[in-house]
Formats: C-alpha cells, sequence, structure tokens
C-alpha cells in the first residue's frame, strides 16, 4: 500500500500566501490596445448508501462557499471532457521576425522598466553588463510561443523577455509579453529562474504555463494561461505543479493547496472536484483485504481520518489538513491503487469554482481525444 507524503513545502510555506510583485491579473496589465471504466456493482452500493448526506453537505458547504468567497456549481450541459495531450517540455523559438524587437520596445514602455530604471546604479554585476547600454536598460528577447491558442485560425504568441530587476535584491527576471493576432501587446507576468513550459493542447484551444523558483520560497509561482475574447486569460495560479490523469488536470501546491480539476469548455473556467464525506466505519466494512490498514492506525493515533468519494469512482483517503490524499478505485470488494490513481488529490481548491454532482466513469468513457 502506498499513502502518499504530507504535502508540506517546508519552512517557506509559512509564507505561502504571501506572493510578491511578479505576477498580475489583465486588469492592471499596461496594454497597447483595448481567455472507462465502469462504475463496479460495490461502488454503486457504496454510492447509494450515502447519497443522502449529499443535501446536508451542499447545505453545509454553501455556508462555505459564502464565507471563502467559494461557488459550487454544475457541470455545464454542454461541456466536453476532452483528454488532452500535455506537453511536459514545450519548446519555443526564436523566430519571431520584427514581433521579438517590438516585444523589447514595448517592455521599456511598462512601468516595471521604469523602476528598474530607477535602480540602474544597483545593476553592477558581470551578469548585467550585457543589458546596459548607453546609460539605459536595454531587455533581450528570450523566446517565443506561437500557436492558435483559442482556434480562431490565427496565430497568438506569448513572449519572453529578460531584463535586470529588483526583487529585494538586483536579479534577472523573465517577463511575459502577450501579443494578440494583430500584435497588440499586454504585459502578463514576471518571474525568476524559469520552469519549463507545458503546453495543455485540447484541439480546438490550446494553453501555456508560465513560471519560476523565484528568488525565495514566496516568489515561487506558476501561471496558466489561455486565449478569450483575442486576450490572454489567467486560468489558474499557484505555487506548485500540475499533472494529468485521463482528461482531468491536477494541481499539487505549497502545504497541501490544489485541486482534481476538469476544464468546463462551456463556462471557460477549470472547475475543482469535490467529493461526499464517507463515513470511516462504512470504508472498514468495505475493505474486505484490510489494504487501509495504516490509516485505521493513524486515526487512532492522531484521532483525524476522512475519505471521500469522487465523482462515484475515487475514494481519496487523508490524514490531515495539508494531506494531498491518496486514491483508489474500489473493485471486487477491494481498495486498491492503479497509475490512474497517481495524480487524483483531494481538492482543495481556494476561490475557484467547484463541482459535487459529477459522474466520472461517465466522463472518462465519453472523453474525445484530441483531433
Amino acid at each position: 500500500m502506498k499513502i502518499r507524503a504530507l504535502n508540506f513545502f517546508a519552512f517557506t510555506g509559512i509564507i505561502a500566501a504571501v506572493i510578491l510583485s511578479g505576477c498580475t491579473d489583465s486588469s492592471s496589465a499596461k496594454s497597447t490596445s483595448p481567455d472507462t471504466a465502469e462504475q463496479t456493482s460495490e461502488a454503486v452500493t457504496a454510492a447509494v448508501t450515502i447519497t443522502a448526506s449529499i443535501t446536508e453537505r451542499e447545505e453545509s458547504e454553501t455556508e462555505v462557499s459564502e464565507n471563502n468567497e467559494q461557488e459550487y456549481v454544475e457541470v455545464s450541459p454542454n461541456n466536453e471532457f476532452i483528454d488532452f495531450d500535455f506537453i511536459e517540455d514545450y519548446q519555443g523559438t526564436g523566430d519571431i521576425g520584427g514581433l521579438a524587437h517590438k516585444a523589447v520596445e514595448f517592455l521599456m514602455t511598462t512601468d516595471e522598466y521604469a523602476e528598474s530604471m530607477e535602480h540602474i546604479d544597483e545593476f553592477t554585476d558581470k551578469e548585467f553588463s550585457d543589458y546596459i547600454n548607453g546609460g539605459k536598460i536595454v531587455p533581450k528577447f528570450n523566446t517565443a510561443y506561437p500557436n492558435d491558442y483559442d482556434g480562431n485560425g490565427t496565430a497568438e504568441t506569448f513572449i519572453i523577455v529578460d531584463m535586470p530587476y529588483m526583487i529585494d535584491i538586483p536579479t534577472e527576471r523573465s517577463f511575459l509579453i502577450y501579443a494578440n493576432n494583430t500584435d497588440d501587446m499586454t504585459l502578463l507576468c514576471n518571474a525568476s529562474n524559469l520552469y519549463g513550459t507545458q503546453l495543455l493542447n485540447y484541439g480546438n484551444f490550446k494553453q501555456i504555463t508560465f513560471g519560476g523558483s523565484g528568488t525565495c520560497g514566496a516568489d515561487d509561482r506558476t501561471e496558466l494561461y489561455g486565449v478569450a475574447d483575442s486576450g490572454a486569460k489567467l486560468l489558474y495560479s499557484m505555487r506548485g505543479v500540475f499533472h494529468k490523469s485521463n482528461c482531468f488536470l491536477s494541481s499539487f501546491g505549497a502545504q497541501g493547496t490544489g485541486a482534481f480539476m476538469y476544464y468546463d469548455t462551456a463556462a471557460g473556467e477549470y472547475r475543482a472536484i469535490t467529493g461526499i464525506d464517507v463515513p470511516i466505519e462504512k470504508i472498514k466494512e468495505m475493505d474486505s483485504t484490510n489494504e487501509l490498514s495504516e490509516f485505521y492506525e493513524h486515526l487512532e493515533k492522531y484521532g483525524y481520518l476522512s475519505v471521500q468519494l469522487v465523482g462515484g469512482r475515487y475514494y481519496v483517503v487523508s490524514c490531515g489538513a495539508m494531506d494531498t490524499g491518496t486514491a483508489y478505485l474500489y473493485e471486487n470488494g477491494s481498495f486498491i491503487q492503479t497509475d490512474e490513481c497517481e495524480y487524483v488529490r483531494e481538492s482543495h481548491y481556494g476561490n475557484s469554482s467547484a463541482v459535487i454532482d459529477i459522474d466520472i466513469n461517465k466522463a472518462i468513457a465519453e472523453m474525445r481525444s484530441v483531433k
């Protein structure tokens, strides 16, 4: 049996909620112009047994939603589940013609550039020398990611441009600029010590990540962007990593934050999937092979254990608030782990929309591949 370790980001997790001014939403950005398996009979029986608790749970969670600004919604009637391609090392290009020079010039019109110029005398290390010319900071084009992100038949481009910047100390900083299909530009975000770029290809549309480990723990950030109405749209932001499972996307972040999600194609947003609480005594009755014995020992020792049935398919066992959970399928009277369970987690989803009533077996059976 494999119990997923608690997702602690040691020491720096204390300040996980403190995010430096590296990333902004599009409202504050400067712009040059106006985002199958079939359910086993045992799991069905268990789901029926606990269905009566759904109403009570929804009522209590609605109160939580109101207090924490979390919104519980339904899967859109015309949503389409897509088994998207998850490209973990998406390579950019250095050949975008004059758009590269235009992006450099655009960055030089921003408040961020003006702020860097105020500190130009502090950029004395050798690593900054190539950026200084004639008493001015000259940013450098790094790489670009042109693609048809919104599926309208024309390309948009996410462009990375580097320059010196002050984040408590002088540092080389990478700035993400979005150029729409008419080359109008918007400054989206900035980061240091970049992570590899990931592309999520849904076929008719695509999404891209940008982020880096930063200069300290609280500066660590990854953003997920799409394109809607010709503009870049921030879809998800976290200090952590993304993983794919079937047509679902999981995020694992600092202090156990993150979610097991699907992209609602009709609503144009990621929605966290939360589960229905299953009583521990019921789990023990179901556990004919005593597969979860280590969890029962944890309960006896620490007095806490929770199990959620997520989407009628995954039983996610959690040992605490910062535990991402360990997922199981239930087949032939036994809890089992498979590769499919690896990236299923309990959703601690912050302020994103969330769903409870979702049939994951149906979603997996009906999900379409990328065209």
